[in-house]
């Protein structure tokens, strides 16, 4: 993006589009030029480098030099070079010639540069060159990240249209995949959307600053954060609504329109997934619930839910042992955004936890399908909980029906219950609850034949050195992860006597 001072763009009836760089040989020389002066300027000061840049500047177009002065210099890492800290030898300089009183003569000056050398133990010299080195002008540019002239241009073209979006009032995007990405993407922003399925690719419409208190630049600008992703993506085209001056200085919206026609014209990247979410209450329910330890495992942002054509990105997803349900946090609205949110969950029709801000509560989410829980500030963690017991505990009791009519035949001596649960598509405390099979022990998570469980038993009796580590070892041979639980049902108990794992015993109960 560019300072909005430098957007070039023309207007013809109800259309506006930025000047792009026509990428011809005579901008390509221009560019290559300028990225030429960058290098050969490295290791002098930023001060230098300026007066050159501003030559380029006279006489050709303005704007187009400064912008791509402007892109190189975000490629450049200045420093300062003085012997001293800046701010330091000024505080050292000032409190001497504050001693003095008025200064008013080059002696009297070179008096009080004397004693705040001598204060700071350097030279007069080094002291006069640390004392303004943190100007802009007396950074020295030490590297520059150098680019191809004909790429430079296409990162301008996307500066420009980049920078015509922060007077965007809103905007429909068109894509034909990487939607679930793009979404994310304007969720993570903050931004108001609708999706919906329109002729086989996604349409997302974004609701502007213009739909909001008051018109502000802040929202265009995270709009146009998403047009790098945009560009990347197939089958893309956007249409803009961009508010500008007019005649008479009135303002008016124009249309501004790029499709995938346009894409070489432009610098194209993906943009990185974010880790950092959409709001600190996203943010600190994530956390509170995870430092829980359910066993339930918190999703960030699953799949989108469809619907005809209706698109929605739930902002949870909670999972376990095939057990799902979605959870929405509804905060930041507006009454109209409000009422879509509504008729989109609506037509989603799917059982889904809403945590709505207590500011917003009204009889209208009650028609929504699942449970809804009001919070102020943060979401709280006990009613969610308590949603997610009870989604198991159904599960549970529908599995230990359907067990009931099963027959459960083990094909080796040693079964984990997870691969139990797995082949019967249940719980595993459905089968834990359930699971009763003649000849064989539950001991833990594992279901172990008593043939198996004598063998092992007569293995520890053989043992030279009673110890635990020992006995570990027998057990990992057989797949059997829960030492001490099998220890237990073997009748042995577990002596910590000492600090070291290898050196703890074990013994009968009956010793």
């Amino acid at each position: 993006m560019l300072p909005s001072e430098l957007l070039v763009f023309r207007i013809w009836g109800n259309r506006i589009m930025p000047v792009f760089s026509s990428l011809d040989e005579e901008q390509i020389v221009i560019a290559a030029e300028i990225i030429k002066t960058f290098k050969d300027y490295k290791g002098r000061k930023q001060g230098e480098l300026s007066e050159v840049l501003d030559e380029f500047e006279e006489g050709i177009n303005y704007r187009f030099i400064r912008g791509l002065r402007v892109l190189l210099e975000r490629r450049c890492s200045f420093e300062s070079t003085s012997p001293l800290n800046p701010i330091e030898a000024r505080r050292v300089v000032f409190e001497e010639a504050n001693k003095m009183g008025l200064v008013i003569d080059e002696k009297q000056r070179t008096t009080v540069l004397k004693n705040a050398a001598s204060i700071l133990g350097v030279s007069v010299d080094d002291l006069e060159k640390s004392l303004w080195a943190d100007n802009e002008s007396e950074l020295v540019l030490r590297e520059f990240e150098d680019i191809d002239p004909l790429e430079l241009l296409k990162w301008y073209n996307l500066a420009l249209a980049q920078t015509m979006l922060f007077g965007a009032t809103n905007m429909e995007i068109v894509v034909k995949s990487g939607y679930q990405q793009l979404l994310r993407a304007i969720k993570y922003y903050g931004l108001m959307y609708n999706a919906e399925v329109r002729n086989g690719s996604f349409t997302i419409n974004i609701e502007g600053p213009a739909s909001l208190l008051k018109l502000t630049e802040r929202y265009g600008t995270s709009m146009a954060k998403l047009l790098p992703l945009i560009i990347s993506l197939e089958g893309w085209q956007i249409k803009a609504g961009i508010l500008r001056r007019g005649v008479a200085k009135k303002p008016r919206v124009y249309d501004f329109i790029l499709d995938e026609r346009d894409k070489d014209k432009l610098a194209v990247r993906s943009m990185n997934k974010t880790e950092k979410f959409d709001s600190r209450v996203e943010e600190d329910f994530y956390h509170r619930f995870n430092a829980l330890k359910t066993g339930w495992t918190i999703i960030r942002e699953p799949e989108p839910l469809i619907s005809g054509s209706t698109v929605m990105v739930p902002d949870f997803g909670f999972e376990k042992e095939g057990m799902k349900i979605l959870m929405e946090i509804v905060g930041f609205w507006t009454e109209k955004y409000l009422e879509r949110k509504i008729s989109k969950l609506e037509k989603i029709n799917q059982e889904l936890i809403l945590a709505v801000d207590e500011n917003l509560a009204c009889s209208s989410f009650e028609n929504i399908p699942g449970k809804v829980i009001y919070y102020k500030n943060k979401v709280p963690l006990k009613p969610i909980v308590e949603i997610l017991q009870k989604l198991e505990q159904k599960k549970i009791n529908q599995d230990i029906a359907k067990l009931k009519i099963a027959t459960i035949k083990p094909d080796k001596d040693v079964v984990p219950l997870k691969e139990l649960a797995e082949k019967h598509k249940v719980t595993i405390e459905a089968i834990r609850k359930s699971i009763k099979v003649d000849n064989y022990t539950l001991v833990g998570n594992t279901l172990i034949s008593n043939e198996t469980l004598n063998k092992l038993r007569q293995e520890l009796e053989n043992l030279p050195e009673k110890k635990r580590s020992e006995a570990a070892k027998i057990f990992q041979k057989k797949g059997i992860p829960e030492v001490d639980c099998l220890l237990e049902a073997l009748g042995y108990k577990v002596i910590w006597s000492a600090l070291d794992p290898d050196n703890v015993t074990i013994a009968k109960k009956q010793d």
